[in-house]
């Protein structure tokens, strides 16, 4: 699983993104979930899901469906994987967090660790996750640099207060 992934702490707020942005089906072909991004993250397909940067290259989503915890599990093993063997990110294990919370009525877990890398400095790596139904859930691999996160806050509160079921 490709993923590029950016930095910084993730607040969950509601308040409203300046920039146009555009109704993202996951996956494209037979979507499980919707999800409003601003169209100057450049939301793109990858591998079965929805690749997002800002602008600033602060923060990096990647958003795909999984069917079963198996595959979460996999998710996040390959993706932690990939950060440290190719782009060299120490991942501060002590450092990880895991708690359940609510947004915009919708339920979510979420799993983050403190980390570390040469290019980017210190950051915020983790998953998301909520159910859409039909036993899938969106899983949403996040980085996030801590320097200068604030000025991402604001539209990943609103991309993640946007996610409804497909269905």
């Amino acid at each position: 699983m490709k993923n590029t992934l950016a930095l910084a702490t993730l607040v969950l707020t509601l308040f409203t993104s300046l920039a146009p942005a555009g109704t993202i089906k996951i996956p494209a072909d037979k979507p499980a979930a919707t999800v409003t991004i601003p169209d100057d993250w450049e939301p793109e397909e990858d591998e079965g899901g929805v690749l997002a940067e800002s602008p600033d290259n602060v923060a990096t989503l990647f958003l795909e469906i999984v069917a079963d915890e198996k595959e979460m599990e996999a998710a996040i093993e390959g993706s932690l994987e990939w950060l440290v063997k190719d782009h060299e990110v120490k991942v501060d294990a002590a450092t990880k967090e895991e708690k359940d919370f609510e947004d915009a009525g919708r339920k979510w877990s979420r799993i983050s660790w403190s980390a570390e890398s040469k290019e980017w400095g210190p950051a915020v790596v983790g998953f998301l996750f909520s159910e859409v139904g039909d036993g899938k859930v969106l899983t949403i691999t996040y980085w996030i640099s801590k320097k200068d996160s604030e000025k991402s806050l604001e539209t990943l509160g609103k991309i993640f207060s946007s996610v409804k079921n497909a269905k």
